[in-house]
């Protein structure tokens, strides 16, 4: 079977996504067509995928994925993301479409509601077209059943990139409390919210780390509060990175089933996250929305050990779950759906 994933922006976790879709069946012709985030690879292809890069914007990408679906002529073609998602209105008719939102567009909280509304009607319509949905996270799930009834939808955690012999416990350290975050310094990720946390906890002796990078005067905020700032650094160096940790927060204001937090929980870091709806369907410790909640949540884990052990026991049943098994299982269900159809 060929796949073709199309994304228009290709990176951070989307890219260690695809990356793992493509180990989990290497039996599959697997190539992909994307618009690259500069500065955000987080991963290697694997032998033998083969990847062709797009620059210009989004008119032309999706002009360019219809002549690329014509020329490949693949089996499934897998558009990643909501904004490659609009391709189902341009590619050829007959095509074979699975589609993997990694986080509707409308539910991000940092536009306008008109603008939400309009995400969703997009959504709603592009949904009237066969397809077979592969989703991210339970939430995810109900989310894509409630666009469309007709269509299979087919659950498949992300997770993490890491191999088995990859995995390791975090080092045991006696110094201060380690809290990390990794992702682009975007709203998504809602870095005023871990700086915050940095803020109102500078007299606990914990130290905060935001591993990535983004806008100019954001990495600047994070350090004014407190939190160190690593930019972006290579996969094993992230790894390293996390190892060291005590304790990784989530602080995102909307997710889809962010590799970074299992990639973290795989590494046995401990999880808390922002309390959103994705991240409480994938069974995450969840500790409210709001800054002082997770900095209350933060000191407790520091102290209080019986909540250090349902944290670590939460974070352990997620990392079961979230298993490359169950993905391939997954996967490989989406895939023959689709191409049956």
């Amino acid at each position: 079977m060929r796949v073709l994933h199309v994304t228009e922006a290709l990176g951070g976790g989307l890219q260690s996504a695809i990356v793992n879709y493509a180990r989990v069946t290497p039996d599959l012709e697997h190539r992909v067509f994307s618009r690259v985030r500069e500065g955000q690879s987080t991963h290697e292809w694997p032998e033998g995928v083969q990847a062709t890069t797009y620059s210009g914007g989004l008119p032309g990408f999706y002009r360019a994925v219809n002549r690329a679906v014509r020329r490949i002529r693949p089996d499934v073609v897998h558009l990643h993301s909501s904004f490659a998602g609009v391709a189902r209105g341009f590619l050829p008719p007959g095509t074979r479409i699975v589609y993997s939102p990694h986080c509707f567009a409308f539910e991000r909280t940092d536009v306008p509601s008109a603008v939400r509304l309009g995400f969703g009607a997009l959504e709603y319509a592009l949904a009237r077209r066969p397809q077979t949905t592969l989703s991210v996270s339970p939430h995810e799930a109900l989310l894509s059943r409630s666009l469309s009834r007709g269509n299979p939808v087919v659950v498949a955690p992300n997770p993490s990139p890491l191999a088995p012999a990859d995995e390791a416990p975090p080092s045991q350290s006696d110094d201060a409390l380690t809290v990390t975050m990794v992702g682009r310094l975007g709203a998504q990720k809602a870095p005023e919210v871990f700086a915050e946390v940095a803020h109102l906890c500078q007299d606990d002796g914990i130290r905060f780390t935001w591993i990535g990078d983004g806008p100019a005067g954001v990495p600047e905020m994070l350090r004014a509060s407190g939190a160190a700032v690593t930019g972006w650094r290579p996969p094993e160096e992230v790894r390293e990175l996390l190892t060291r940790s005590n304790l990784y927060l989530h602080t995102a204001s909307w997710e889809g089933g962010p590799v970074s937090a299992i990639e973290a929980a795989t590494l046995g870091v401990p999880v808390i996250s922002r309390t959103i709806p994705s991240m409480r369907s994938l069974g995450y410790a969840t500790a409210g929305g709001s800054a002082p909640e997770l900095a209350g949540a933060v000191r407790r884990f520091a102290r209080d050990l019986e909540y250090r052990r349902h944290v670590e026991a939460r974070t352990a049943a997620v990392r079961r779950r979230c298993s490359t098994q169950r993905l391939e299982e997954g996967l490989r269900s989406a895939y023959a759906i689709a191409a049956a159809r």
